[in-house]
C-alpha cells in the first residue's frame, strides 16, 4: 500500500507557532537624552583653496646620486637646463713604477650609458657634443649640492681631443690628450698607494655637454653608472737596468665610495612668484617647484575655524587631501613628462655626519599614501593628514612648515621589505598645474570632526 504524506498538519503547526510567539518592541532612542549635544561627534567636510607659490629648489643634494647625469635640455616654457658630472678616478694597479722615462701611446675613457631621458621621443638621438675637463676643486662634503661646482672650479680646456659627438647610443668612448696621460704617469708611489693622496693632486674629472644650438628646442639627459666607467692608458715602459722595454697598460676607475656629484643649472629662477595666478610649473631636478608655506595655511584654517565657531585645536582630522588639478594637454604624449609620484618635502639639517641641509619628503609619507597622478580626474592627490594635524597642533615650526612639492622616488629593501622615499634628483620631468585663476584651483579637502 502506498503511503501519502499530509502537508496540512505541518502547515497548521507552523501557523500556530507564529501566532503564539510573543513580540518585544525595542526603543532605540533610549539613553539619547543622557549625552549632551556638544558631545556628539559628527564627521564633516570642508574645502579650502590653497595659495601655491613657485620657488626654486636651490642647493639640491646631488652627491652620491647613484648615477652620473650628463645632458642638456631647452624647453619652450622652462628655458635651459644643463647637467654635468664631477667624479674622481683611482688607479687600479698601485705597484707599477712606470719605468725610467714612460712615454704614453694613448689614453681613452669608456663608459656604458645605462639610460637616456627625453621629454619627447623624437629627441632620443639628437647629437650632443660631450666634453671632459680636469677639476681644480676637491670633491668632498663641501661639494654636496647641484650648484657646488662653479665654472672657476673646472679647467677651461677639454682633455678629449677632437671633441666627441654622442648620438644617444649605449656607450661613449673618448680619446684623451697625451698631456693628460703624461701627468698621470708622474704619480709618485705614495700617490699610487693611497687614493686619498692621489686625489689631492689629481682632483678628478668633469664631464659636460651643451644645449642644442640657436633656437632649436629639446635635448637629452644621459644616465651613466659610475661603476661602468674605465680609463685606459697605454705607455712605453723602459727599465734599462732590468733590460725591460715593453708596452704596459694602466686602468683607472671611479670608486663609488668616494664623492661624485651632479652639477645642475636651471634658467627658471626668474619664474619664482609668491602669487602665480596662471600656470604653476613643477620642474624636475633642482628646478622651479610649487611651494606652500603651511604657516600661511594654518592662518587660513584658523580663520575658517573662527567662522565655524570652533577652535583649530578642537579639529580632529580624519583625512586631509591636497589636490593639485591640471588641464589635460593637447597631446596625450605630454602626460609622459609628468612625474608619477610627488609629495611635500622640506629642506632641513640632516642627522648625518656632516649635518648638511637636505631636501627630504616629510616623514608622514611613510604612513600616508604618496601623491599619485589621477589622470582620469586630472589632478594629483596627496594625503597629508598626519602632517596637517601636526600643523594644527603647532608641533611644527620654522623650516618644517616650508614645503616644496617635489617628484619623489622609492626604494624597497629586498631583505626587510621596508620602503624608503627620497627626492628624485636624477630624472628630469615637467608638469603644468592650475593656478589661482583657474576654475579648478589647488585645494585642501578636509574630512574632520570637532572634539568638545
Amino acid at each position: 500500500m502506498t503511503k501519502r504524506t499530509s502537508f496540512q498538519s505541518a502547515a497548521a503547526l507552523l501557523l500556530f507557532s507564529l501566532i503564539t510567539v510573543s513580540c518585544i518592541t525595542t526603543d532605540k532612542s533610549l539613553g539619547d537624552n543622557l549625552i549632551p549635544d556638544n558631545y556628539n561627534v559628527n564627521i564633516k567636510i570642508a574645502e579650502v583653496n590653497v595659495p601655491v607659490q613657485m620657488k626654486m629648489s636651490d642647493s639640491l643634494q646631488t652627491i652620491f646620486p647613484g648615477y652620473l647625469l650628463v645632458g642638456a635640455y631647452k624647453d619652450l616654457d622652462l628655458g635651459t637646463t644643463i647637467s654635468g658630472a664631477a667624479f674622481q678616478i683611482i688607479p687600479n694597479i698601485t705597484d707599477n713604477d712606470f719605468g725610467d722615462n714612460p712615454v704614453p701611446s694613448y689614453i681613452r675613457i669608456s663608459m656604458a650609458v645605462t639610460q637616456t631621458l627625453v621629454l619627447n621621443t623624437e629627441e632620443k638621438n639628437v647629437p650632443q657634443n660631450i666634453y671632459l675637463y680636469t677639476l681644480k676643486k676637491d670633491l668632498d662634503s663641501t661639494t654636496a649640492f647641484n650648484n657646488s661646482i662653479k665654472l672657476s672650479d673646472v679647467n677651461p680646456i677639454p682633455i678629449n681631443t677632437g671633441g666627441t659627438v654622442f648620438m644617444g647610443g649605449d656607450s661613449i668612448v673618448m680619446n684623451l690628450s697625451l698631456d693628460f696621460a703624461k701627468s698621470l704617469l708622474t704619480a709618485t708611489q705614495d700617490e699610487r698607494d693611497s687614493s686619498d693622496i692621489f686625489v689631492k693632486r689629481f682632483k678628478g674629472l668633469f664631464m659636460a655637454t651643451e644645449p642644442l644650438p640657436g633656437a632649436i628646442k629639446g635635448g637629452r639627459f644621459n644616465i651613466i653608472n659610475p661603476s661602468d666607467v674605465y680609463l685606459e692608458l697605454m705607455y712605453r715602459h723602459v727599465e734599462a737596468a732590468e733590460s725591460i722595454d715593453k708596452d704596459s697598460l694602466l686602468y683607472y676607475y671611479i670608486s663609488t665610495t668616494r664623492p661624485y656629484v651632479n652639477s645642475i643649472s636651471h634658467s627658471t629662477k626668474s619664474m619664482e612668484s609668491v602669487y602665480p595666478s596662471g600656470k604653476i610649473f613643477m620642474e624636475g631636478l633642482a628646478g622651479i617647484k610649487p611651494y606652500i608655506d603651511f604657516a600661511e595655511i594654518k592662518g587660513l584654517f584658523s580663520t575658517w575655524a573662527t567662522s565655524q565657531n570652533i577652535s583649530l585645536s578642537q579639529v580632529i582630522i580624519a583625512k586631509a587631501e591636497l589636490r593639485l588639478p591640471y588641464e589635460f594637454p593637447a597631446s596625450y604624449l605630454t602626460m609622459g613628462q609628468f612625474p608619477s609620484q610627488i609629495y611635500l618635502s622640506t629642506r632641513e639639517q640632516a642627522a648625518t655626519t656632516y649635518k648638511l641641509p637636505l631636501y627630504e619628503p616629510v616623514s608622514d609619507i611613510r604612513v600616508q599614501s604618496t601623491g599619485m597622478n589621477n589622470r582620469s580626474l586630472m589632478y594629483y592627490s596627496l594625503d597629508i593628514s598626519g602632517y596637517l594635524q601636526k600643523v594644527f597642533k603647532g608641533t611644527l615650526t620654522g623650516t618644517s612648515l616650508q614645503t616644496w612639492i617635489s617628484p619623489i622616488a622609492q626604494e624597497t629593501n629586498s631583505y626587510t621589505g621596508d620602503i624608503s622615499y627620497y627626492i628624485d634628483n636624477l630624472v628630469y620631468s615637467k608638469a603644468t598645474l592650475n593656478g589661482a585663476n583657474a576654475t579648478r584651483k589647488p585645494q585642501i579637502i578636509l574630512t574632520y570632526a570637532v572634539m568638545p
